[in-house]
């Protein structure tokens, strides 16, 4: 307020009340961090839509089947989908992601837009960083990435690389992930860079 932090804890879902004599000029200055998440279709969890908090974001595309888009290779340990999309500079809530534009599905232009996706990550990727590992899946379509990504946020690059390991070692036990292999997405957790 006025360039000064107003005390008290705001809640999700709820109202933060700023309680005060009001006077002309008065400034009230709001952030509201918004993460990149997906929803799954309730009939196939590989078919997903990207939002950026409440704002639904579709590809502009002239493709006539689902795009294939793969969103856990540079995220951070804070677990945000974010780092993988490139802004466009000067038009906010437009992203690049391989070459294909994404933006609010409200603009509601002309353009061809995929509302929805088809999720697909082939490899095991951490930290930008390729394992040379293909990311296997169970049979309901949730793969490794889907495992040790669910459980961000991470405190830090340790909790992340711990957790990496013990979700290798319960896909070693389960006979879906050969040891060989997990040991090298454990190295691969371990050297690659995170951002926060």
């Amino acid at each position: 307020m006025n360039g000064r932090a107003v005390p008290g804890t705001p809640r999700p879902g709820s109202y933060f009340t700023v309680s005060r004599t009001w006077r002309s000029g008065d400034t009230v200055r709001i952030a509201m961090p918004f993460r990149l998440r997906v929803e799954k279709a309730l009939d196939d969890p590989s078919l997903q839509a990207l939002f950026l908090g409440p704002v639904n974001l579709v590809a502009r595309s002239s493709a006539t089947g689902h795009l294939e888009v793969g969103l856990y290779r540079n995220t951070g340990l804070s677990g945000d989908l974010l780092p993988t999309l490139t802004p466009v500079s000067g038009r906010p809530l437009h992203f690049l992601l391989d070459g294909t534009e994404w933006a609010p599905f409200f603009e509601g232009t002309e353009d061809p837009a995929h509302a929805y996706f088809r999720r697909s990550e082939p490899r095991v990727v951490l930290g930008g960083t390729d394992s040379g590992v293909a990311n296997p899946a169970r049979a309901d379509g949730t793969t490794l990435l889907d495992d040790v990504w669910a459980a961000a946020p991470f405190r830090g690059k340790g909790a992340l690389v711990a957790h990496v390991r013990s979700t290798v070692e319960e896909w070693v036990t389960a006979g879906l992930l050969a040891r060989g292999d997990g040991e090298r997405v454990v190295r691969t957790a371990r050297t690659a860079t995170y951002a926060d």
